[in-house]
């Protein structure tokens, strides 16, 4: 069973009933989709409930394996502008589709803080590029990416109406049976086994007027998105998140040390540590929870011995690897895995 701190709970959960809502009419019960959440039933109607990443990943994984393939791209294609709030309300009152996309790239934590939108343009197409900016399992993250790479599909379609051009999709893994049904739509171009997953679409587009741009709602509205930053729960906006995906996507050789991290952002040890006790934290519990987490998923991918996870995550024997992980958890490496079989 894991555990979070406070400052875990970080993603707003008011956009996944609508997809429980989904399995519902398939058939899977409640239960079982909230199995192994700790997200209680309450949830499905409460506005502002909070879930953590591990707690999102567990829904997630219930879902892909409980509900017929394709869900997540269905369900994609029900969010629409309007189901994003603020957010959406900026965007459709935004004067162009650049602007709109902007707002979309801007304001992506408030939505979803497990995404992020990278934005490039050359030879006349703009590549709106999404990647994770947490590790969840494979089939977790094909689910999320397919969810929302659905969704702007289906959004373009809605603020370009008849200006809407042929838009091309391209995601990482291979395409199955399931997502004929999505291909046949028009104006769409769906290619798998790609090195992005992304949308591809033609620039000179973007510029165009959009039908509801309203020069004081768009004002109004991004106030609002912005006031919404500045609220956003520790994860986007904390140090101690900024230390943690730091050492989450590092690839060198030996881990950051606290005085590697303190000389990146410019400050003495003496003053990261002040500002991580503000917080309730301090380094060592964010290095713990980080090495913790990257090797929950090397056990997952069952590709490399506990003797190589350890040395790979900078132990110096399988036991010292072996007696954290069993602070951290409650269960040795082995026992994970099995669990995980």
């Amino acid at each position: 069973m894991f555990t979070f701190s406070p400052r875990d709970r970080v993603f707003d959960f008011r956009y996944f009933p609508p997809l429980i809502a989904m399995a519902r009419e398939e058939g899977v019960d409640v239960a079982s989709l909230l199995r192994d959440t700790q997200i209680p039933e309450s949830a499905l109607w409460e506005e502002n409930y909070k879930v953590c990443v591990l707690q999102l990943e567990a829904l997630m994984l219930n879902i892909v394996e409980l509900c017929r393939p394709g869900i997540a791209l269905d369900y994609g294609t029900r969010l629409n502008l309007s189901a994003f709030g603020i957010v959406g309300y900026a965007a459709l009152s935004s004067p162009t589709a650049r602007d709109a996309l902007s707002i979309a790239n801007q304001y992506m934590p408030i939505v979803l803080p497990l995404l992020d939108i990278r934005i490039e343009e050359k030879q006349g197409q703009t590549f709106i590029v999404l990647e994770m900016t947490y590790p969840v399992k494979a089939e977790v993250e094909k689910a999320l990416l397919e969810a929302a790479l659905a969704s702007l599909y289906t959004m373009a379609k809605f603020v370009l109406l008849d200006k809407m051009p042929t838009v091309k999709l391209e995601v990482k893994h291979n395409l199955a049976s399931y997502h004929q049904a999505f291909v046949d739509q028009p104006k769409l171009q769906l290619r798998g086994g790609r090195e992005y997953n992304r949308i591809i679409i033609p620039s000179d587009v973007l510029d165009e007027p959009l039908p509801l741009a309203n020069h004081g709602s768009f004002n109004m509205s991004v106030k609002q998105c912005d006031e919404l930053m500045e609220q956003l729960p520790e994860m986007d906006r904390s140090l101690s998140t900024g230390i943690q995906r730091r050492l989450l996507h590092f690839k060198g050789v030996s881990h950051p040390s606290q005085e590697d991290i303190a000389k990146e952002l410019f400050m003495s040890v003496r003053t990261l540590h002040r500002l991580l006790k503000r917080e309730g934290t301090s380094f060592r519990e964010i290095s713990n929870e980080t090495i913790t987490l990257r090797a929950r998923h090397m056990l997952e991918q069952d590709t490399l011995s506990i003797s190589q996870i350890a040395q790979e995550l900078g132990y110096s024997d399988a036991a010292n690897f072996t007696r954290a992980f069993r602070t951290q958890t409650g269960m040795a490496p082995s026992e994970y895995r099995q669990s995980m079989s």
